[in-house]
């Protein structure tokens, strides 16, 4: 078994299962000179679109980015480095200027330069587009063109964390030709994208795998292998047999009561990456009776987070104590969501009317059998307050179009802080601007809040930058509208025979420098 610390990313080469081996256990292996070499990872769940400017969820963005780049990518230590720019700098307070590199094409042979850069980011701020990723952008007030290759991005206010929000795969950049095929109805950007990656769509048969085959032409250094294929495989035991089989080659989302039978396959190690993400119980406030602050801190008090931590993830997770985990910029040690108290949880019950409790329910994805034991451990306890809880178990797109459209009481979800920036993790989902397909699905309004996430985003001075997410996360901590309980550790099973896989705290994944070698 590897488990890797925060700010790492691991690539993997014929690794040992040893638990005390955190290097490659080789680098001298050689890869196979086969002509037709895919590699395949089985995944929970399909993904709601192939567009960069649709859906965010974690596996969307690493499947999008082998397709798609950004002008800036994070390496393995979280540093912005360039990717398709050539270099970045700021001239004012308001201005970004970035250097683009040249001689780059999209994969249907279109040029990338500036011009495609504009149309990208006036198409995610175009309102009529009503793109998921506004919210990410919203502070550009102009994207301008100086030269082929140079763009300025011009926003509407400081921003000191533009670079970072660039970064995201909101910010990739899709072929202008495939956007205007797009505006004139001849191409839709959500099945078939079109990148300058490393890779190039191939097929996606919905529910069932998403197949990309090798950029010929790429701009880079081009991948080792011919194919990669994704297989949407919900059951975790058929993705585990799948692993041991050698039917597929890497397999994601191991709960940790199931890593010993990866650590005991012959030729499969499992891998634990520590994770920038947080996991939480989250409430619709726009729904009675859930919109009463007493009511949701009775529901932190009914809930018993340490026993729920070391139950169900172990030696796998961290219990969250706030929306940012303890190495995220901005992270408030001081607070906390109320602690495990069943007579304070009763007393709150009934001042706020419901001494004898009520009836709602709370919805999560129907493959993730951990959330569904955290579900029925709330369940239980919150039971002991009279509160009667209905599990709803959802499709995974289904989940989230619903959570986006405010259809529901309580849901399980996690959020993956892949900037690791945090405002990517409060700004998204706590500002009212960004209710429902934004980020925050809490329905949760606060002028004070906004106004210091506003402020923050415009703050230079990063103590004072600080103390403002610190005071965001007091207020949210007293408030409630989530219960935020562990940041969990990212399991995966990776066959020995392949080489380079890299799993990063972001909860991204990239095949970029991955290959098969002879065992």
């Amino acid at each position: 078994m590897i488990f890797l610390p925060i700010f790492s990313a691991i690539a993997l080469a014929a690794c040992s299962s040893d638990p005390g081996d955190s290097t490659n256990a080789t680098d001298s292996s050689t890869t196979s000179d086969s002509s037709d070499e895919t590699i395949t990872m089985a995944i929970t769940a399909d993904i709601p679109d192939l567009n960069p400017q649709g859906a965010s969820e974690r596996m969307s963005g690493s499947i999008k980015f082998h397709v798609f780049e950004t002008l800036v990518a994070p390496d393995e230590n979280m540093d912005l480095q360039p990717l398709l720019a050539e270099s970045y700098e700021q001239l004012d307070d308001l201005t970004w200027e970035f250097k683009l590199k040249e001689g780059i094409s999209f994969h249907d042979g279109e040029p990338f330069n500036a011009e495609a850069v504009k149309t990208n980011f006036d198409r995610v701020l175009d309102p009529d587009i009503a793109s998921p990723m506004f919210a990410q952008f919203n502070v550009i007030d102009e994207v301008e063109v100086i030269d082929d290759y140079t763009v300025h991005f011009i926003t509407g206010e400081p921003f000191q964390s533009l670079p970072n929000n660039l970064s995201h795969f909101g910010g990739a950049i899709i072929s202008p030709k495939a956007i205007e095929d797009a505006e004139n109805g001849d191409h839709n950007l959500d099945l078939d994208p079109v990148g300058t990656g490393p890779f190039v769509f191939e097929s996606w048969t919905q529910g069932e795998s998403i197949n990309f085959e090798k950029n010929e032409d790429y701009w880079g250094d081009a991948v080792d292998f011919d194919a990669l294929t994704y297989l949407i495989v919900p059951e975790q035991s058929t993705r585990i047999a799948m692993l041991d089989t050698g039917e597929v080659d890497i397999i994601d989302d191991i709960e940790p009561v199931n890593t010993g039978q990866i650590d005991a396959m012959d030729d499969a190690s499992l891998v634990a990456v520590e994770s920038m993400r947080s996991n939480y119980i989250g409430f619709n406030l726009d729904v009675e009776p859930l919109d009463d602050e007493r009511v949701r801190q009775a529901f932190a008090h009914a809930i018993d987070r340490d026993t729920l931590v070391t139950g169900f993830y172990g030696e796998y997770g961290s219990k969250a104590t706030v929306q940012l985990a303890i190495y995220i910029f901005g992270y408030n040690p001081d607070s906390d969501f109320p602690e495990y108290d069943i007579e304070r949880a009763r007393e709150l019950l009934a001042e706020a009317g419901f001494e004898d409790g009520f009836t709602t329910s709370i919805w999560l994805e129907e493959s993730d059998s951990v959330a569904v034991q955290v579900a029925q451990h709330v369940q239980d306890q919150v039971a002991e307050i009279g509160i009667n809880l209905e599990i709803q178990q959802l499709e995974w797109t289904t989940l989230i179009t619903e959570t986006t459209e405010g259809n529901h009481d309580l849901f399980l979800l996690g959020w993956s802080n892949n900037l690791g920036d945090p405002n990517d993790a409060i700004y998204r989902q706590f500002h009212s601007d960004n209710i429902g397909a934004a980020g925050n699905r809490m329905w949760y309004s606060n002028d004070e809040v906004d106004e210091l996430l506003i402020d923050a985003r415009k703050e230079s001075d990063d103590a004072v930058r600080e103390s403002m997410y610190q005071e965001v996360q007091a207020i949210l901590a007293e408030e409630v509208p989530r219960i935020d309980y562990v940041h969990p550790y990212y399991i995966l099973g990776v066959g020995d025979h392949i080489e380079g896989f890299e799993q990063f705290v972001s909860e991204h994944h990239s095949f970029r420098n991955a290959s098969i070698i002879e065992n």
